[in-house]
């Protein structure tokens, strides 16, 4: 037997007691707070778990108020029916009308081989390829090489262009495309796509005979209210403020473009920044003022920041831009507060301030001073920020979990203690009872045994007198 395995363990085989359950019973007792820090613990990590999201929730607000600041609440949309273009308003448009005459589209530069035959190959030699003004390494052709192997050398190169063979049913011809349209401004068609190809004097295949297909390269020509654009694409996002244009046909005839004030797309937009903020305010009153049956204990209801965040998400509501006409505020453009503390969007005074000023509801947001943007950036970042108030709870609240953990262990370690303690006296007591059972079976046996002998002896005397 090894000299660290116990002779003798408390299972009450001796003294007849559950010594098991008496010792489990006394660790779970003095193992209370242990279960009562865990507790704690438990639900200090669920306060931090709502901490994370409000202040998700907040980042979500600013970022959907930065939006706004950056690119406008504005939206319109384009009323006009236009055959040559299409029109896109995006954030940032402005309702008026405009002339638009197209008068000539980007195209594409392509190039073609001539035509090879079944069995024909290509000569060896040196391809050199250019696109867009962008000359690019040397592309070497090994003697015999088919157009697809062509077209993979050419793809390698990484140059953005479309290589691919293609067969009209007797002779395969290798075509390339530039992917983009147009030339660069200021050059040349030829600068959008150009091939050379020098054979080696020792080959023996077919010269790929490169040549431009026609018309060249061009780029995109058109007017607006006279003013004459130039681009290499047929989009075009920066000739009218906001707007992306989408040239379709080259008619040379002006059309007029109407832009309008789009209600249901500026509400849409305001509709993010409203949701935003009340997915917060929900998170906070289900944490300040949590349902009767709610443990209390897992909510937020005792931290002031909290509670000084909630006040703050309420004033920052009534923030007046200074400077601007009769649209100056949130509930000036149709935001406004309900009786639960949730933004609702109302559609006939949003209405109203788009016909009055439809600028001012971009520089509600907007304006760098006291602009909504500004103000729930500043708000936001004084929560979440590094050395923000909820930051601060976040930590305090990890600290004191890391603490509890150090003090389970601790007292973990005097528990274990104490639990061998109690079966280091038990097993004694169990051993000492054994000792006690075996010395009383002796002693009986002992004088059981000698009383039986005397008798015996006294009756074989009374025989004998006999």
């Amino acid at each position: 037997m090894s000299a660290t395995t116990p002779v003798f363990t408390a299972s009450g085989l001796a003294s007849g007691m559950d010594t098991s359950s008496i010792i489990n019973q006394l660790v779970q007792l003095e193992s209370q707070p242990i279960t009562d820090l865990q507790t704690t613990q438990s639900n200090i990590k669920t306060q931090v778990s709502a901490l994370g999201a409000i202040s998700s929730a907040l980042s979500a607000l600013d970022s959907a108020a930065q939006d706004l600041g950056t690119n406008g609440a504005f939206a319109s949309s384009a009323v006009s029916a236009n055959a040559s273009f299409t029109a896109t308003p995006g954030s940032g448009a402005t309702p008026g009308s405009y002339s638009v005459e197209v008068d000539s589209l980007a195209s594409a530069a392509k190039w073609r081989s001539s035509g090879f035959g079944a069995n024909a190959t290509v000569a060896g030699g040196t391809l050199q390829l250019t696109v867009q003004g962008v000359t690019y390494d040397p592309i070497t052709i090994q003697d015999g090489a088919s157009l697809g192997d062509v077209a993979d050398a050419i793809r390698q190169t990484g140059a953005p262009v479309s290589a691919m063979v293609v067969n009209d049913g007797t002779n395969s011809y290798l075509t390339l495309t530039d992917r983009d349209t147009g030339y660069p401004i200021g050059g040349q068609p030829s600068d959008a796509l150009s091939l050379s190809f020098t054979a080696d004097p020792a080959a023996t295949g077919q010269d790929p005979g490169f040549a431009q297909l026609q018309p060249p390269a061009s780029n995109a020509r058109f007017q607006v209210d006279g003013l004459t654009f130039t681009r290499t694409s047929n989009t075009v996002s920066d000739a009218l403020p906001g707007v992306t244009l989408t040239l379709k046909s080259a008619t040379k005839v002006p059309e007029d473009l109407e832009l309008a004030a789009d209600t249901n797309g500026t509400q849409a937009r305001l509709q993010t920044f409203v949701s935003a903020y009340n997915s917060v305010m929900q998170l906070l009153q289900a944490n300040l003022s949590p349902a009767k049956d709610t443990n209390r204990a897992v909510t937020l209801t005792g931290d002031s920041n909290v509670r000084a965040l909630e006040a703050s998400l309420q004033s920052f509501l009534s923030s007046e831009v200074p400077g601007l006409g009769g649209v100056r505020t949130l509930a000036d453009i149709g935001i406004k507060t309900g009786q639960d503390g949730m933004l609702s969007i109302d559609t006939t005074t949003l209405s109203n301030a788009l016909s009055a000023d439809p600028n001012a509801l971009n520089e509600i947001f907007s304006d760098q001073t006291a602009g909504i943007s500004k103000v729930v950036d500043d708000l936001v970042q004084s929560q979440v920020g590094a050395a923000g108030a909820l930051t601060a709870d976040q930590n305090g609240l990890n600290d004191q979990v890391s603490e509890i953990d150090t003090q389970v262990a601790q007292m973990q370690t005097r528990i274990d203690s104490y639990r061998q303690n109690l079966v280091d006296q038990f097993s004694a007591m169990e051993q000492s009872i054994s000792s006690l059972k075996t010395m009383s079976s002796y002693l009986a046996s002992f004088f059981g045994g000698g009383t039986s002998s005397s008798s015996s002896s006294s009756s074989s005397s009374s025989s004998s007198s006999s």
